[in-house]
């Protein structure tokens, strides 16, 4: 909050006029970091539903995965229950043992890759809770800096309103009593000037 210093009128107080230009300067400043705050809570906000969007895709990603993994777990189910089926048949049973060996480094490699997904998942949630607890924590900020700006400047607005109220009331005062004491004056210069004169008509 910047200093200001009021020119002094005649009698007393300040210039009311530089009084209403430092309220209406401070009602601006207020205004205008209200508005820089509300800026960059809307762009906090859309940052955080970017990633609420982009946590959106990677779930949808592990539902289309998991789907597959489904499909190939029941495919090698399958392929399972036929090779026991198959068992009196042994030619016909090592063959398909050998295609499940083809087709096991697959299901490690898919397994590995459903890993991976797994843990991409829990970092985007990580982050998305984590971003989401900090954009909070900056908000919360935010606003206890603006109520306190704002106090602050309420607080400055009071006092400088009750001063000038003080001051106006004064000058309302000193101008009541202006008629009076002119009138006094004329009183005393007539006083004196009616003592001038019996002094020319002495000499």
């Amino acid at each position: 909050m910047e200093n200001n210093t009021f020119k002094s009128v005649t009698f007393g107080g300040f210039d009311k006029q530089d009084v209403i230009a430092y309220i209406e300067r401070t009602a601006r400043e207020a205004a205008a970091v209200q508005e820089k705050l509300q800026q960059e809570n809307d762009g906090l906000k859309a940052e955080t539903e970017a990633l609420r969007g982009q946590v959106d895709g990677l779930q949808a990603q592990l539902e289309v995965l998991r789907t597959e993994h489904e499909r190939l777990s029941a495919a090698l189910e399958s392929q399972t229950s036929r090779a026991r089926e198959l068992e009196p048949i042994k030619p016909e049973a090592e063959r398909l043992a050998a295609e499940v060996e083809r087709l096991r480094p697959d299901a490690e490699a898919y397994a590995q890759f459903r890993e991976r997904i797994g843990a991409i998942e829990c970092e985007a949630r990580k982050r998305a809770a984590d971003l989401e607890a900090s954009t909070q924590e900056t908000l919360r900020q935010m606003v206890d800096q603006f109520r306190g700006r704002y106090a602050e400047l309420m607080t400055t607005f009071d006092a400088t309103a009750a001063h000038v109220t003080s001051e106006l009331r004064k000058v309302e005062v000193n101008l009541t009593q202006l008629p009076r004491a002119l009138d006094q004056n004329n009183v005393e210069l007539n006083e004196l000037a009616a003592v001038l004169n019996r002094g020319e008509e002495t000499k």
